[in-house]
């Protein structure tokens, strides 16, 4: 067998060519090692084509009144109609080489793809994440009644009946899409309320938001049987109710996927995989995963994090952590749904933690025709700082970057009381919180 070797060519084995492995290759730019990316799909992976691009121009497009069909033709234009050489250029430029094979590892620092073998100091793994199918009885993935998150996001036509199954980030954004383009949605989610790590209140908003957009939300149900005919699909749930529609999106999650890596070669457990917080697979020294297939959480800007850790690994500084940044999630909802830092649920029972609560309804609210909004925001009694937030409103997907900033640089709330917030902002909902929390822990 060929054997391509480090000492000759490469350096670093990238496997997957995804967000994390975009920033990865901007972070290395100019220096010493030499990159080569194995990805058998899109380069750019999932977001730029099938998950968060196209849903927020669809959203975006509903918005400002567009029918389905005009969305559809700009959600392709944006995404290039799925054509990868942009981004594949772009990846050259930095310096990588390209190859679109599917590769795995065959021992410690031996990467195989298409009959050729890679020795390289050290592999990265950003092989993302895939669509979770929950056991129903009679539930096919492969039937075309099926459909995955991917799948609602290339459909040209739009089903007039969707039934989603999952009201997480994903179900409720894309539930919340095709019911504002007219198709009657169903939700069905098994947990009591949805959101249930959130704010009672923030879970509570996130529902009526969806029902305002005619989704028809039910929550604490149990699938047990799906029943897929030639045009319709019906799910039957454990209280006898069912629900009948054209497709079936199926939005319970995605998990990793390490069974086809080759992890076994390097005595490693496919199905055990553990990924300390500098992104080294444990039981390794220079095999590192980043992105959604590190098991750390599914989201574009997460992986860019991680990957800027990574490269501090790989260029020999070793300082940077996974568990450096507090992370921010959005659910673009409209308004959107925001969280920064650990759930409440995570800090329940830490008499160290108090908790501000506002209603959102600033004047810029009330002039914009915004609906109700809802705030929480956690801090510490033992350091003056805050810690956490959460809640739904308008645009907070925007201003919880001020409690990014806020978290990560440990600034006390005596200090954010006395900033000054623009007028006529939603942001004013800062100051109100700020000094809620400030008369709390005086």
């Amino acid at each position: 067998m060929p054997t391509t070797s480090a000492n000759d060519e490469y350096s670093v084995a990238v496997l997957g060519a995804g967000t994390a492995a975009e920033s990865l290759l901007r972070e290395l730019e100019g220096s010493d090692h030499r990159v080569v990316v194995f990805e058998p799909h899109l380069v750019g992976g999932e977001c730029p084509f099938y998950a968060c691009i196209p849903s927020k121009a669809m959203l975006h497009d509903r918005r400002t009144g567009r029918g389905w069909n005009d969305a559809v033709e700009r959600r392709d234009e944006l995404v290039h109609h799925r054509d990868d050489e942009q981004h594949a250029d772009q990846a050259r430029e930095l310096g990588a080489t390209i190859v679109r094979a599917e590769a795995r590892l065959d021992g410690p620092g031996r990467v195989t793809a298409d009959g050729v073998t890679y020795t390289v100091d050290h592999v990265v793994i950003a092989t993302g994440a895939v669509p979770i199918i929950p056991d129903i009885e009679g539930l096919d993935a492969d039937h075309e009644s099926v459909w995955t998150s991917r799948d609602a996001l290339v459909a040209t036509a739009r089903p007039d009946r969707i039934i989603v199954l999952g009201g997480g980030v994903v179900g409720s954004e894309l539930a919340f899409m095709f019911a504002s383009y007219g198709a009657e949605t169903v939700l069905l989610e098994e947990a009591d309320r949805q959101a249930d790590d959130l704010h009672p209140r923030t879970s509570e908003l996130i529902t009526e938001t969806l029902e305002r957009a005619g989704v028809r939300v039910h929550t604490g149900v149990s699938p047990e049987r799906v029943e897929l005919g030639e045009s319709a699909v019906t799910v039957h749930l454990a209280d006898d109710d069912s629900h009948t529609g054209d497709r079936l999106l199926v939005a319970v999650g995605r998990a990793p996927d390490h069974s086809a890596l080759g992890l076994d070669t390097l005595g490693v457990d496919s199905d055990d995989v553990a990924v300390g917080d500098d992104g080294c697979v444990e039981g390794t020294s220079n095999v590192w995963m980043m992105g959604d297939v590190a098991g750390k959480g599914q989201y574009t800007h997460l992986a860019n994090h991680h990957a800027s850790v990574v490269a501090n690994h790989l260029a020999g500084d070793g300082s940077r952590r996974f568990g450096d940044a507090v992370l921010p999630a959005c659910m673009f909802l409209d308004p959107p749904q925001v969280i920064v830092g650990p759930p409440p649920a995570e800090l329940d029972g830490d008499d160290d933690v108090v908790w501000a609560e506002v209603e959102i309804d600033e004047p810029r609210s009330a002039t914009d025709e915004h609906p109700a909004g809802f705030l929480a925001v956690a801090a510490r009694r033992s350091t003056g700082c805050i810690i956490a937030a959460n809640g739904i409103g308008p645009r907070l997907d925007e201003i919880s970057h001020a409690l990014v900033v806020a978290i990560d640089g440990k600034v006390s709330v005596d200090t954010l009381r006395k900033t000054i917030q623009p007028f006529p902002t939603v942001g004013g909902v800062l100051s109100r919180v700020y000094h809620q929390l400030h008369d709390q822990l005086a």
